[in-house]
C-alpha cells in the first residue's frame, strides 16, 4: 500500500456524516460520473464556499468509491501534480520526464481503473495543468471529480475542450437546521446540547459547518468546565460569544488631555 493524503473518517463517523445533505450531494456528484452511460462525459465538479464541508465530503466519497485522492497545492507545477497523482494510483518508481510520467499514470489506470478525486482544484485551474488532467481522462475514461471554491465552474469554462467533458456540476450548500442537529449528535457525546442552542449556532454561523462544530465544542466545554452540568441550552449559554468568523471591531478612543 502506498501512503495517501486522503482525509480519513472512521466507519462510525462515516455513518454519522452520511445523512448530511452535503455528503449525499458530494457522492451524487461522483456517482454521476461513475455511472454515466457509454459515450457520455465522466467528469464532474463539486464546489462551494469555504467551510461548508467539502473536504469531509471528499473523505466520504473517497471512502465510498475507492477513488484516488489528490489534494492540490497552490505552488504545484505540472510535474508536482503528476507526481502526486502517480503515488495515489499506486506507482512507486516514477519516470523522470513529465511525458513519461503521464504515460505511467495512464498505463496504471488502464490496468487498474479507479475514480480520481482532485481537491482544491482552484489551484490547478490554469491551462497547462487542466490540459494534463484532460489528457489523463481522455486516455483512460476514468471518472474524475474536481472540488473547489465558488468560482471553480467559471474558471473551468474558460477552456471549452475541458468544460464540454463535464457531466455534473453540484454545489455544496450551507448546513440546514437538520444538519446542525446531526453535527451535534456526532460531536457532543459528553454533553446534551439542546435543539434551541444548536439551531442558534447554525443560524449565527450562516450554515458554515466548520464554525458550527467549533461552537458545539465550546458548548461542551462551557457545560462541563464552567457550569458543571451535562446539559446546556440557549438560556444557559447566555451572552457568551458565538464564533462566527467575523473579525472583532477595535474601537479607538481619543486620548484626553
Amino acid at each position: 500500500m502506498t501512503e495517501t493524503n486522503a482525509p480519513t473518517l472512521s466507519s462510525a463517523t462515516i455513518g454519522s456524516w452520511a445523512a448530511l445533505g452535503n455528503m449525499s450531494r458530494a457522492l451524487d456528484t461522483m456517482n454521476a460520473a461513475i455511472h454515466a452511460e457509454e459515450g457520455a462525459p465522466r467528469m464532474a465538479v463539486y464546489f462551494g464556499r469555504s467551510g461548508v464541508g467539502k473536504t469531509v465530503g471528499a473523505a466520504y466519497v473517497t471512502a465510498r468509491t475507492g477513488a484516488a485522492y489528490v489534494l492540490a497545492r497552490s505552488v504545484w507545477t505540472q510535474r508536482a501534480f503528476l507526481e502526486a497523482t502517480a503515488r495515489e494510483v499506486g506507482l512507486v518508481s516514477l519516470e523522470r520526464t513529465a511525458t513519461r510520467l503521464m504515460d505511467q499514470i495512464i498505463e496504471q489506470l488502464q490496468v487498474q481503473p479507479r475514480p480520481l478525486l482532485i481537491d482544491e482544484m482552484d489551484h490547478l485551474a490554469r491551462k497547462n495543468v487542466t490540459e494534463v488532467i484532460r489528457d489523463i481522462y481522455d486516455a483512460t475514461d476514468i471518472p474524475v471529480m474536481m472540488i473547489g471554491e465558488e468560482k471553480l465552474p467559471a474558471k473551468l469554462k474558460e477552456w471549452d475542450r475541458f468544460d464540454n467533458r463535464l457531466i455534473a456540476i453540484n454545489q455544496a450548500m450551507p448546513a440546514t437546521i437538520e444538519d446542525g442537529r446531526m453535527l451535534r449528535d456526532c460531536y457532543c457525546k459528553r454533553v446534551s446540547v439542546a435543539d434551541d442552542l444548536v439551531d442558534y449556532f447554525t443560524h449565527r454561523c450562516q450554515g458554515i459547518t466548520r464554525r458550527i462544530i467549533v461552537n458545539l465544542q465550546r458548548a461542551n466545554t462551557a457545560a462541563i468546565d464552567e457550569l458543571g452540568v451535562t446539559t446546556i441550552d440557549k438560556k444557559a449559554w447566555g451572552n457568551r460569544t458565538v464564533m462566527t468568523g467575523d473579525l472583532p471591531t477595535i474601537h479607538h478612543h481619543p486620548k484626553s488631555h
